[in-house]
């Protein structure tokens, strides 16, 4: 049966019509920082009962960026389009007449790696997303762990403290994992080491080529994501780690180094492995995962 999936980002909002881990049907929206809710919820409800009109949907779900209230169906909070307690979930029914959830992006892109994709064989599964920040999610036999108070958030994972007294981060404290293992941390300490402006992509393929710099920020980034992954993996407990996000379109070349450190230093980890593995729905993750709402 087909569902619709809306994943909400900074820049575009992706409606695609579902079947199980298909998107056989995408629509994009324009997102922005000044984007009126009203106007932008009246366009998704019009995509929206297009599509169930066509394909017979009853249930819809909602992917966004930001603090999520699962319970409540509502954005709490979203700095990429400023939008705060909008309840969404809500409004999109009255509009469209279907079922609707809401849920935080890194947690659907956890529950769809979990359902269809690298996750799917195992009942623990933590995702962790490797972009401008680092995010995820934690899943437990196929459903999604909620925060407290409902609240979810996909920056929490990002925010372990790898580096005592090191890089301030945005919020507030110093020596988070994001300032270290995003695609951001890699530039940035590329352009400190060199004087030179690189995409993360770049660094990467220059490591690849054997670039003396380029290689020793690839190994910071993996040292740090590795004692990130450790700390997870001694809290959470999962039998899979699944990494997303631009950064892992290069774990070839750092995940043997992070299934070897984060079972070697794990509590136990010799009796509980922990596998780390690459995440395969990529881009449609979000949609898909909402859809699974």
């Amino acid at each position: 049966m087909y569902a619709i999936g809306i994943d909400i980002g900074g820049m575009s909002a992706k409606i695609g019509l579902i079947l199980e881990d298909k998107v056989v049907l995408e629509e994009r929206i324009l997102t922005r920082s000044d984007l009126d809710y009203r106007e932008f919820a009246e366009e998704v409800g019009r995509v929206v009962n297009k599509l169930s009109e066509k394909y017979g949907v009853k249930k819809a779900g909602i992917s966004s960026c930001g603090i999520i209230d699962s319970r409540q169906g509502a954005i709490l909070y979203s700095n990429n389009i400023r939008w705060e307690n909008k309840h969404l979930a809500s409004d999109l029914a009255e509009r469209t007449g279907l079922s609707v959830c809401l849920a935080n992006d890194a947690k659907c892109a956890t529950l769809a790696e979990a359902v269809w994709g690298a996750g799917k064989a195992y009942d623990r599964v933590c995702m962790v997303t490797l972009g401008t920040g680092v995010g995820g999610g934690f899943v437990l036999n196929k459903h999604i762990e909620k925060g407290s108070l409902y609240a979810d958030g996909d920056g929490v994972l990002g925010h372990i403290t790898v580096e005592n007294n090191g890089r301030p981060c945005t919020c507030g404290r110093s020596g988070c994992l994001e300032m270290y293992a995003s695609a951001t941390a890699i530039m940035k300490t590329f352009q400190e080491m060199t004087m030179e402006a690189c995409s993360a992509q770049e660094i990467f393929k220059r490591a690849r080529e054997g670039e003396p710099e380029a290689k020793e920020v690839v190994e910071g980034f993996r040292y740090y994501l590795g004692e990130g992954l450790v700390s997870l993996a001694n809290v959470l407990r999962p039998e899979v780690i699944v990494l997303g996000g631009g950064v892992s379109g290069s774990a070839d070349m750092y995940l043997d180094y992070l299934n070897e450190v984060v079972n070697g230093k794990t509590f136990g980890g010799r009796f509980l492995p922990v596998k780390v593995v690459k995440a395969k729905l990529g881009n449609a993750a979000g949609m898909i995962g909402a859809a699974l709402l």
